[in-house]
Order: C-alpha cells, then structure tokens, then sequence
C-alpha cells in the first residue's frame, strides 16, 4: 500500500495508536495523521487558532493510559481530542515552578505508574496526564486572573460567586469566567490582609489583619461595607477565624480573644470571659464550630486545647493531650463534623476525631498514612470520606477502611502547601482548598485513584563502607556486620515523600517506617538475616514484600564445633568441682551444726537481757506518767487554796471541806496508782485480775469527771457532761474504768487551748454503753490515729511540744477496756479536736 505525502523534508517518527490510525511527526510540515480504514490523510499545522498544533516541528508522540494522544513539539507539549479534533498546549511558564523545564521538547515517555517523561533542551520533566484537580491561581500577564496566590478565605455566595481571600492583595470575587478584585484602594474593605471569608443570607464577612469587614448585598444595587475594629469591641484586630451559628450569630476568633457580632443590632461582643470564667490562658483562637446537637467547640492555637461548651447547661469540658485516649495535640487548627456526628479536629499532630457516645479520641499522623501532620483543613464529602489539606499535600481518608490516599503537585493540586481557614464545600459537593500558590477545585466524583502497584527494587549493598555487588544469600565473616542497604521503587510520581516500611528479620519482628532509600545496619551480631522492604503509593496501592536474605558467620573461636569442644570442658570441669564441692559441704555441715548450737545458746541469753532492759525502762515510764495526773488534782486544788490565803479571802468550813474531800480521794487515787503500777507487769504477762461488780457506769463517770471541773476550769476550759440515760449497770473494775475516763479527760485538757470546750458523753446503746471524751482542740492527724494507741508511742504536735506525757497512757487504757470485754477508738481532724469513744457492755442477769 502506498500513500502520497505532500513534499516532506524530514519524517521524525512515525506512530501507531491502535485506533487504525498513524501519526507521522515531521519536521517543519507539523503532523499527519493517516486514517488505515479510509486511506484518508489529514495534516495538522500551527494557525493563530488557539486549539491548533503549537509548532508545525513536531518530534514525538504517544497514547496515555486514558487514551489521549500526546505529542511533542519545540514549543511545548500538547495533547489532542479525537472527537473535537483540537490540540491543547502545555508551555514553559515563568510564574509557575510546576509547569515544563522548558518549551522545547524532544521525546516523550510513558513510565508503568501513567507518569509522562517529557525530554527537553534543559532536561526532563515528569507530567501527571491523570490530574483531576482544577487549578486557579495569579497570572501576572492576565488582569482577569487571581491577585494573588497565597489563599486565605474561600466562600461561595449564592451558589454561583466565589469570594477568595489573598494575603496581601485582598478579595476576588469569581463569577463565572469574571474576576472582580476588591481592595483597599478600590473599595471600603478594612485591610487586603485577608484571614478569613464566609457569609449567609446576603451578609459577606471579611476577617482581617486590621479588623473585620461586614459586606451587605443589596440586590442589583451593589453592597454596602461596615468596617469593625477593636474600637468597636473586638479583642483584637488581628481576626484569625470566622464561624456563623444556627442563631445567625457570627463568631469572631482573634490572637487575643473571642467576640460575637449580632447582625441584626450591629453590635460587637467580646465573650473572651467564657475563656477567663473556665481558666483558660491561650486567647488564640483560631477554630470555631457548632456541632449538630448545639454544642460548641472553641480551637485555641497556642497550646491551650480544645473546648466544648453545652449552652444550655453551661458545662464545659477542656481537651488537652495526656494519654493514647486524648487528643493527639493541644494547637487546634480546624474543626467540622462528619455525617455520623463524630468531631473531626485538624491539630499540628494530625486529625482527631472524638465519639461523643466515648467522649475519647482516635487520631491519625504521618504513621498512618495521612501525608503531613499538620492539618489545616478538613471538608466531608457525600460518602462520609474526609479530605484534608496539610502542610505536604491533600489526604482523602476513608473512614471505614481506615485508609488514606494522598495528592501532591504531581497530582495537579497548587503546591504541597496550604493554607488555615482555606477551604470550603459548595452545595453542589465541589470541594476547595487553598495554599500558597493559588486554589484547587475538585469534584469527588472526577477523582480516580490509581491502581499502579509499585515494586522496591535493591540496588546497592555495602559492607563496611565498600561497595560489593548484590545478590542474594551472600555469606559474610563476622567482621562483616556493619551493613549499608539502598533500594528504590518504580513510582517516580513524589519520590521525596515515598515513605518505605521495613523490618529485618532476626534482629526486629515488627514493621519500620523510613523517608530515606537506604538502611545502615551497624555491629550485627552473627546469625541469619532477612530484610524485607515494600512502599505504599500516595493512593493507598501497597507493594509486594522485596526481600534480601543474608548470613553473618560466627568466628571460628564461636563456631559449632568450638562449642561442641567448650560443652566437654564444662562437664569436666563441673565434674572435678562437684565432687569438691561435696568434701568441703560436708565439712561446712559439721561446723555449721556448731556455730548453730552456739549463736542459738548466745540468742537466749540476748533476749533475756534486752527483756530485763525493757521491763526497767517500763517501769520508770509507767511511773512518771500514771503518776501525773492525780497530782495535777492535788497541785491545783493546793494552788486555789493558797490564792484564797494569799488574797485573804475568806473560805467556808464547807468548801474546804470539799477541796479536802478532793484531795483525800485523789490521795488514795495515787496510792492505787502505785499498786496499779505492779498491776501494769500483770496485764502484760496476762497475769491481771479484774475485780468486777455491778456499777452503774452513768454515776461512775460522772463523779469522775465532774472531781476534775475545777482542774478543767481552772485551765481556761469549759466542761459539758451530758447522758441520755439516766442508769446503766455494767460490770468493771470501778477503779480501771475510772482510771480510763481521768486519762482520756486529762488528754483532752492537755491538747485543747483556752477557751475550749471538754464534752463527756453517753450514750445507751441498747446491750453496751459509749462513753464520749470528746475536745475541740488541736486534733490527731490520719497517720497518728493508726499508731496513738500503740505502746511508748507519744503524738507530738507543734502546738503541744511542751506538754508531757509517757506514751503508755492510752496503751493502758486499750488494754484495761480491752480487759472488760470492751474497745476505744479515736476520730479527729487535724485542727478541729479529737473525740475517744469507748464502748463496753452492759450488765445482764
């Protein structure tokens, strides 16, 4: 078969695309395509047509994965539609880092993952023919392009205009193929330091650097601008976030509080208090949200967490990061709500997402796949999926699956770097996101994940710092443990964000994760070694295992025949050492068995003396303390007698004869004391004889206490004795239980201060009786309570350092109410006094 050409000078290549069609590319005469059913040609050259070919130099061309038809040309790259039959052009551009290295292109490479390798005068560039995203940025030669592409605020008004906020060169407004621009110049906008945009109804809300900007649409006649600053009631000029509520009420986050505008009155409403009112410090807010219940959640940026406020309840809770559970980061930057109610939280440590049902957190980082941890914005789709922009590109994460895909500049987005409080769904579901080199567009269903499975492939292998060449099941010395592994994948698509996750087999079981196309290994212990290494694409597609296997031998001196020889040995010489041992043990028995009898005889000796020692010591406390208290009687009553004398004042026969009588029974008291003193050595050898006889405890007690109301007045006390029963027979020793009542009343008096008051009460219990000493003075500590009653154990306070006391006074006590079949305890509070409250059982036929 023959086909005629127009006069061609130079044919460049010539290419079947499997559609019946050749494609010739020539130099100077453009591209002809030859249509094999028909025997048709058609030639296809550069015209001022803006669809036509870019050059009539063509040099190369191939079929993509999708079926377009690329060809390369010395004035860009282009690729034409089958069915309109137009070319479209991709040049050099000088604003646009990502765009060709250079207009004149050579030849062109179709690589397994779908990457185009463009070849050209400057060198290669890699091109993404699959991209999906629609991309809006600044052109400097084209008025009717963006302002600026630092992105900051994006709303869509009325479902047809997009506001966009820039850093530096205000708002634009986009309606259709229309940009209108609006600044400080041109219109009443406060600042062209945009922070933030959003609006409902016909209201636009501009957040600034220097303060906020209201925008009323009225119809056909334009809008009006009312400009807010912090003379108006706002914290801070400095406005870093917008929110409008279901109440209409628009939220105003600044660097240095929170205020509310109510557009209905025009008015300002710093509510930074709420922060003060719960304690919290960092005023940085920069998330507002309601959720679908009406709860609201507050993101402070500077460490202070997250905040959820109930305003019907006006409870709150504050979220920080403590444990697996919590929140994964205490500086908050975005927060939404998924379509099951679940908080999603955008933090510098990746995103959170709180069940309310738990109440706790599950968050996800780079570890789990999602491409940066810092996450700026977060946008729900219909299915429930998240999509995120980060400070490493955009991650779509499937909640259910728990799987994330990843997008970078090789995908079409602006740059891998975004920008807080710059995205925005629009009703009809298309999704923006903003950054630093314009905004992306995108609709959820033009979104195709790739399906290419990369492969890791080792490439090099170095041993001790030389290279050696690769193969598996290598054998190496023992010296030859310090090991250096590189490897690379297939996917040439974000090789500076590939992440490769590795685990060497018989050092570590489980999986690593590393940015790096190369693993050290240093001082590896002998043994068999397997290292498998396999990557995961941006879109979730996991590789094969790629696996080195590799041996590190034993020196001779740990080889298995050197053990073999160092097993006999050891029996040998564990031999030759047990029947030593047995010599020398029965020789250690016999002399064991003597030191035994010997320490045994010098033990008993021991505790007979120290029992001596303790008896003495005993004896001379018991003395000096039971002894006190009957003489702290007779030394008052002494003391009342000698003022009367000494201020002549005159005293009845009666009332010294009731300070006689005092005296004489507290004379006879102390006589019993010191008989009591051997009846002390009794209790404690359980020797002790209690003479007991029917008593009624109500008059015992009371006599024994109100012998004691001068001694307790005179110390500046009060004393109260109250019963709620009139008579109660018990059966005691009158005189240890009238011992019990003086010690415990005698240490209430001790350890309360002037002015205090001294209760003793009693109480019918029904088959016992409890009788109350109880104080208001400086009370007992929890750790002293558990030992008071504990023998020679004395509780000092600093408030009572001076005052004496053996230690053995309640340990007598214990013992005797022990011995009546009774107990005592204490209660106090440090502070507030002490009560002791003995419980002892009653008389029964």
């Amino acid at each position: 078969m023959k086909i005629q050409l127009e006069i061609v000078k130079y044919i460049i290549y010539i290419y079947d695309d499997s559609k019946w069609n050749i494609w010739i590319c020539t130099l100077d005469n453009g591209l002809f395509k030859i249509k094999l059913d028909d025997k048709s040609i058609d030639n296809y050259k550069n015209s001022e047509n803006k669809f036509s070919i870019p050059s009539n130099n063509t040099k190369d061309i191939l079929l993509d994965s999708k079926g377009k038809l690329w060809i390369a040309t010395d004035k860009g790259i282009c690729n034409f539609d089958y069915e309109k039959e137009v070319f479209t052009t991709y040049n050099k551009e000088q604003y646009e880092n990502n765009s060709l290295i250079d207009d004149e292109t050579f030849c062109l490479l179709k690589d397994s993952s779908g990457l185009i390798w463009v070849g050209t005068y400057s060198g290669i560039s890699l091109f993404n023919p699959n991209s999906n995203f629609i991309h809006f940025k600044s052109n400097p030669y084209d008025e009717n392009s963006l302002s600026g592409n630092i992105i900051h605020g994006i709303y869509e008004y009325d479902n047809k205009t997009l506001w966009i906020g820039t850093n530096e060169n205000g708002v634009n407004v986009i309606n259709g193929d229309i940009i209108k621009h609006l600044n400080k110049e041109n219109s009443n906008i406060i600042s062209d330091l945009i922070e933030d945009i959003t609006g409902f109804n016909n209201y636009v809300f501009i957040g600034t650097n220097e303060g906020l900007s209201v925008l009323v649409q009225n119809d056909d006649k334009g809008y009006t601008i009312t400009n807010y600053t912090d003379k108006d009631g706002l914290p801070s000029n400095k406005i870093r976030s917008l929110f409008i509520d279901s109440k209409g009420y628009l939220w105003i986050g600044t660097n240095k509080g929170l205020a509310i505008l109510d557009v209905n009155n025009e008015k300002i409403i710093d509510v930074t208090y709420i922060l003060d009112n719960i304690g919290v410090s960092d005023k940085f807010i920069r998330a507002v949200y309601e959720d679908s219940k009406g709860n609201y959640y507050i993101g402070c940026f500077l460490e202070g967490g997250l905040i959820k406020i109930n305003p019907d309840t006006k409870e709150y809770k504050i979220y920080q990061n403590n444990d697996n559970d919590s929140i994964s980061n205490n500086s908050i930057r975005y927060i939404t709500e998924d379509l099951n109610g679940n908080i999603l939280v955008g933090t510098s440590h990746g995103i959170n997402i709180l069940n309310l049902s738990t109440d706790k957190f599950k968050y996800y980082t780079e570890n789990d796949g999602l491409i940066n941890n810092t996450v700026y914005g977060i946008l729900v789709d219909k299915n429930n999926d998240i999509w995120m922009s980060t400070n490493g590109g955009i991650s779509k994460f499937l909640i259910k699956e728990g799987v994330f895909s990843n997008f970078t500049v090789t995908d079409g987005i602006q740059s891998n770097e975004f920008n807080g409080r710059s995205c925005f769904k629009s009703k009809d579901g298309s999704i923006y996101f903003g950054g630093i080199n314009g905004f992306n567009v995108l609709n959820i269903d033009d979104i195709e994940l790739s399906t290419f499975e990369p492969k890791v492939i080792f490439d090099n292998f170095e041993i001790n710092g030389i290279n050696e060449k690769y193969i598996s099941n290598i054998k190496l010395k023992f010296n030859q443990n310090n090991i250096k592994i590189s490897f690379f994948t297939n996917d040439y698509k974000n090789t500076k964000t590939t992440k490769y996750y590795y685990k060497l087999e018989g050092l570590e079981d489980n999986w690593s994760v590393t940015n790096s196309n190369s693993l050290v290994f240093a001082s590896l212990a002998p043994g068999d070694y397997t290292l498998k290494v396999k990557t995961i694409t941006h879109h979730g597609v996991e590789s094969e295992e790629s696996s080195v296997i590799f041996t590190i031998n034993p020196p001779i001196w740990q080889s298995k025949y050197a053990i073999f020889i160092y097993y006999i040995l050891i029996i040998l010489a564990i031999y030759a050492y047990a029947n030593k041992v047995k010599k020398l043990d029965r020789l250690v028995n016999k002399r064991t068995y003597e030191l035994r009898k010997e320490m045994d005889k010098n033990e008993q000796l021991f505790n007979q003396v120290l029992e001596l020692e303790k008896n003495k010591n005993n004896y001379f406390i018991n003395l000096s303390h039971e002894l006190r208290t009957p003489l702290n009687v007779l030394s008052s009553i002494n003391q009342l007698i000698r003022s009367f004398i000494k201020n002549d004042k005159f005293i009845t026969i009666e009332k010294l004869s009731y300070y006689m009588d005092i005296m004489d029974r507290n004379c006879n008291r102390l006589l019993g004391l010191i008989n009591n003193l051997i009846d002390y050595t009794k209790i404690e050898n359980n020797n002790y004889i209690i003479h007991k006889q029917r008593e009624d405890i109500v008059y015992l007690v009371e006599e024994t206490v109100l012998d004691m109301k001068d001694y307790i007045e005179e110390k500046g006390l009060k004393l109260i004795f109250d019963t709620d029963v009139e008579e109660k027979s018990i059966r005691c020793d009158k005189f240890d239980i009238e011992r019990c009542i003086i010690n415990l009343v005698g240490n209430a008096v001790k350890f309360t201060p002037k002015g205090g008051l001294i209760e003793v009460l009693i109480e019918d219990l029904g088959d016992k009786v409890k009788i109350v000493v109880k104080d208001n003075g400086i009370g007992i500590s929890e750790e002293n309570q558990n030992i008071i009653f504990d023998r020679f154990n004395q509780v000092v306070d600093k408030n009572s350092e001076q005052k004496g006391g053996s230690g053995l006074g309640l340990t007598i006590t214990k013992q005797l109410i022990a011995l009546h079949g009774g107990y005592i305890y204490v209660n106090s509070k440090v502070g507030l006094g002490s009560e002791f409250i003995i419980v002892l059982p009653v008389y029964s036929e």
